[in-house]
């Protein structure tokens, strides 16, 4: 399933349906943090985690006098929720605990395929007053970005940890397939039964 999701977020992509590819990405951390973590831990939690111990943490900024947001599991989160449930593609500030994130103005990019597959995220703290008391923290992400860098932690975790994704139990039929398969064989026993009444 999880080669399935990452392959039509690449299709998405490709077709440039950016918000088609981002409602699909948002659901990764879900199903990862599911296998990692106990089932008996809130899905919220499960989701912060798994993002912040394989992406959140690379995230940040290296130097520790910076304090830009930056891409944590608590932002996703909030997208994901903002945007699954409410058709928002935004987040909500007061559901975030680290004052780091609190993301007063957060805009999403789109960007057409460059040759490198290279994209940038950019976050910022604007001093609004001269007594440096008021600031907008501001946090641009690109779709494209958020995609690739989640759709490539994911595979790596995936394919690492294949015994942990036991409570899939589905199939997805191709039913256009399925049919062809059917005439073909259709087919097949008509022309052997015609040459059996020619003998």
């Amino acid at each position: 399933m999880i080669n399935k999701i990452i392959e039509e977020i690449d299709k998405s992509l490709e077709s440039e349906a950016y918000l088609s590819a981002l409602s699909l990405v948002l659901i990764l951390p879900d199903i990862c943090g599911k296998a990692e973590y106990n089932s008996n831990i809130k899905n919220k939690e499960r989701y912060i985690n798994w993002f912040d111990e394989y992406i959140g943490k690379y995230e940040q900024s290296p130097f520790e006098v910076s304090n830009n947001p930056y891409l944590s599991g608590e932002v996703v989160y909030q997208l994901r929720c903002c945007f699954m449930h409410e058709g928002n593609p935004n987040i909500n500030k007061n559901r975030i605990k680290n004052e780091r994130n609190k993301i007063d103005k957060f805009i999403l990019l789109i960007q057409k395929k460059n040759e490198f597959d290279i994209y940038l995220d950019s976050s910022s703290v604007i001093t609004i007053n001269e007594d440096y008391t008021k600031s907008i923290r501001e946090y641009k992400v690109n779709i494209r970005r958020l995609c690739l860098i989640i759709c490539s932690t994911v595979k790596g975790y995936y394919n690492e940890n294949k015994n942990k994704f036991d409570f899939f139990n589905f199939k997805i039929v191709d039913y256009d397939k399925e049919l062809e398969d059917h005439n073909k064989i259709k087919k097949m026993n008509l022309q052997i039964q015609n040459e059996e009444g020619e003998d």
